[in-house]
């Protein structure tokens, strides 16, 4: 037993069960011990790979998405961008990499609760660990990107059974230290929220209750104040009666070493935890002003446009075997990576303008 699950389960000894999106906050985020808190996370030689992580292309297309937006706002001479769950800083470094038209506008502040990634971080960005204050950084519009943090936000687990609704908690074992599952009655307004949501859910059925990541949008969007902006979320989503009708384990998934991983509640803190985001909990909070995959997204903002000029590179140098000429056929097989339908391709896009 890890040192986390021994702290976990002498806590439950003391204080009895606790919710799972405690048990969440504590394997993904205690200092030192947690998955996030120790160093792990997204990466070639880390335990899973996001879509900046690809290669520099998935940066090259957002760069030109912000300085669409910049040129939406009237080109501010200055165009701060807030980056939350920013890991070690690869989607902040590809995107300068590609210089961007509003470079020069450009404030990125760069979220990350892990302050061992902020030494990756790259130069000219500033690192902190939550939010700025609104008008922190002055006058002016600000952009919100969060690439899958949304899924790794503490959520609770509320399950339908005897036909009404209990939240599932963490406990241990009669007599053993060992982290199970078990119940406890939830209040009348919350099993009313959870027929709202899930009004056809079977006895059996678990949501995730993602108060999280609802106060998450409700503090990025007073991020932009009066000068406007937008906040966009890029995850895995269904809505909580799709989550209903599944099993836990498609929603509610862990990650170590490129791979699944078992039980969420084996070792804590030794592999991600990571929850489908429930489009309508946040639709309740402010219904987004668009919803698209990412593949759609990345068509949008120039796709085709980087991937052609690839192939023109690939075509004209690809015998030299020259650096560009490599470039130029990983920007294409990077494409292909971020559009699969069956992986990356099928994430949504959640934008709010303000």
């Amino acid at each position: 037993m890890g040192e986390l699950e021994q702290l976990l389960a002498a806590h439950i000894a003391d204080a009895g069960p606790i919710g799972f999106d405690e048990y969440m906050a504590h394997a993904l985020y205690a200092p030192g011990l947690g998955f996030y808190a120790s160093g792990r996370g997204a990466g070639r030689r880390r335990d899973f790979l996001t879509s900046p992580e690809v290669g520099p292309l998935f940066g090259a297309i957002m760069a030109r998405a912000l300085d669409a937006w910049w040129q939406e706002l009237g080109r501010p001479s200055r165009f701060v961008v807030v980056e939350a769950g920013a890991g070690p800083g690869t989607l902040a470094r590809t995107i300068l990499a590609a210089r961007p038209a509003c470079a020069d506008a450009l404030d990125l502040v760069l979220v990350e609760v892990g302050e061992t990634q902020w030494a990756s971080h790259p130069s000219g960005t500033s690192s902190r660990i939550d939010f700025p204050a609104p008008g922190e950084h002055g006058d002016g519009p600000v952009i919100v990107l969060a690439n899958e943090l949304l899924d790794n936000l503490p959520v609770a687990l509320a399950e339908r059974t005897g036909g009404t609704w209990a939240e599932v908690v963490v406990t241990t074992e009669a007599g053993d230290d060992r982290l199970v599952f078990g119940h406890r009655s939830l209040p009348d307004a919350q099993r009313q929220w959870c027929d709202r949501h899930a009004p056809h859910a079977r006895d059996g059925a678990r949501i995730p209750v993602q108060a999280e990541a609802a106060a998450w949008l409700r503090d990025a969007l007073a991020l932009p104040g009066p000068h406007g902006g937008r906040v966009v979320a890029i995850d895995y989503a269904r809505t909580t009666a799709e989550l209903a009708s599944r099993p836990m384990g498609a929603w509610l998934r862990t990650y170590a070493s490129h791979g699944r991983a078992g039980d969420p509640l084996d070792e804590p803190g030794s592999c991600d935890i990571t929850c489908d985001v429930a489009i309508d909990q946040l639709a309740a909070i402010a219904p987004p002003t668009s919803t698209r995959t990412q593949t759609d997204f990345l068509h949008d903002h120039g796709l085709d446009e980087l991937v052609d000029e690839g192939r023109r590179i690939w075509a004209d140098q690809g015998l030299s075997g020259g650096l560009e000429a490599i470039a130029a056929q990983s920007r294409i097989r990077e494409a292909e990576a971020l559009t699969d339908p069956t992986g990356l391709g099928s994430f949504t896009v959640l934008e709010w303008t303000c």
